[in-house]
């Protein structure tokens, strides 16, 4: 015979269930920073749906690095080891900085496409995705918070994340005043089929700093069948006038050594990045709206943050959902834990781009702030 007691005896709640107090989030924004958001809500059983604003999303960008922090995020997520097959794990940087050779050993450094990144951090047979889908902007009323979209469509949801990128249309609802800086070296970025080993081995990164002339460049295989070449750039010393963005790229490939040349002249596309940084938001988020990525703490690339910095807010969002009943709780302890961090790769990318430019990085530049996630 079963007692009453037994019969209403309620079970014990699994973690997940703790943390579906909200049962619907928008994510809005399908870059790294949205599908590892995306990722992370879905495991915790919240029922998604993500906005992208374009037809497509895996198939943009070039590469990127992943360091110790994004590497730890990935692994917490579950995808880091089936991913790394698409990557190439570098053990070293050499830099030749006037004449002068620099070797460095390098420890949890992948790079990898970045399309391979988006596409493993894909979960779309999880949640909802809507392609073409337009946000034109946050607004509230007496009920809350509510995405309005371009084909004058509204969306509520227990949590809004912004995921948005430098240009966050979210962003102009939780900080309405933040200004964006832009940096003074910026980038041209390819990513092409492998050329010739001599020059981008398996597991070497290898860059040249001409101070005197304001330049970087550097190769570094992406892959098992796959490079990436970036130029760095000082723009006040090299964009004068009315330049095309092929005729300012022509210019500086005279002054670099004829590996660059060959490489970025064969590339299908080759992106001109105007990069930029922002002193941070006093707050990344707005009662249930939330502000993750590029869209709450851009930083210069020198740092090499921008995706694992995404990674690290997906893994701490999730901490918060896990860990609190309140989901203004859970934002709360978000909010404290990547703030800090955005701030010391926000010092650690001004500080690298004054030695860019006074001549003296030696270095593969990247971020001091790479603490497990």
């Amino acid at each position: 015979m079963i007692s009453l007691k037994q019969q209403t005896r309620k079970p014990t709640p699994s973690p997940a269930a703790k943390s579906s107090y909200a049962k619907v989030a928008v994510v809005i924004g399908g870059g790294v920073a949205g599908w590892a958001a995306a990722r992370v809500l879905s495991q915790l059983g919240w029922r998604g749906e993500l906005h992208e604003k374009s037809s497509a999303t895996a198939s943009k960008g070039h590469a990127l690095l992943l360091m110790k922090n994004g590497l730890f995020a990935l692994e917490s997520m579950g995808v880091k080891d089936d991913l790394l097959r698409h990557g190439s794990q570098i053990k070293f940087a050499k830099t030749r900085v006037s004449g002068a050779n620099n070797s460095e050993i390098l420890t949890d450094c992948v790079c990898l496409p970045r399309n391979a990144l988006v596409e493993a951090l894909d979960c779309s047979s999880e949640i909802k995705l809507f392609h073409d889908s337009q946000v034109v902007g946050i607004e509230e009323d007496d009920l809350g918070s509510f995405i309005r979209f371009e084909n004058g469509g509204v969306r509520r949801a227990d949590l809004i994340v912004g995921a948005d990128g430098v240009r966050s249309v979210v962003r102009q609802f939780v900080a309405p005043d933040f200004k964006i800086r832009m940096g003074r070296v910026q980038e041209f970025v390819a990513l092409l089929p492998k050329i010739d080993n001599r020059f981008s081995p398996s597991q070497i990164v290898r860059k040249i700093h001409l101070p005197k002339q304001g330049l970087a460049a550097g190769i570094a295989p992406a892959g098992p069948s796959r490079e990436v070449v970036w130029i760095q750039f000082d723009h006040q010393r090299w964009c004068e006038g009315q330049q095309s963005d092929r005729e300012l790229l022509e210019s500086i490939l005279i002054q670099l050594p004829r590996a660059i040349g060959i490489r970025i002249r064969n590339a299908q596309a080759v992106h001109r990045w105007r990069t930029c940084d922002a002193v941070k938001l006093e707050r990344m988020s707005r009662g249930n709206v939330l502000l993750v990525g590029d869209a709450a703490h851009p930083c210069l690339p020198f740092t090499s943050q921008g995706a694992n910095a995404a990674l690290v807010d997906a893994v701490n969002l999730g901490r918060g959902l896990r860990q609190h009943v309140m989901l203004a709780d859970a934002l709360d302890q978000f909010c404290s834990k990547s703030e800090a961090a955005a701030n010391q790769h926000l010092q650690a990318g001004r500080m690298l781009e004054r030695e860019f430019l006074s001549g003296k990085m030696t270095a593969l530049p990247r971020s001091a702030s790479l603490a497990a996630a």
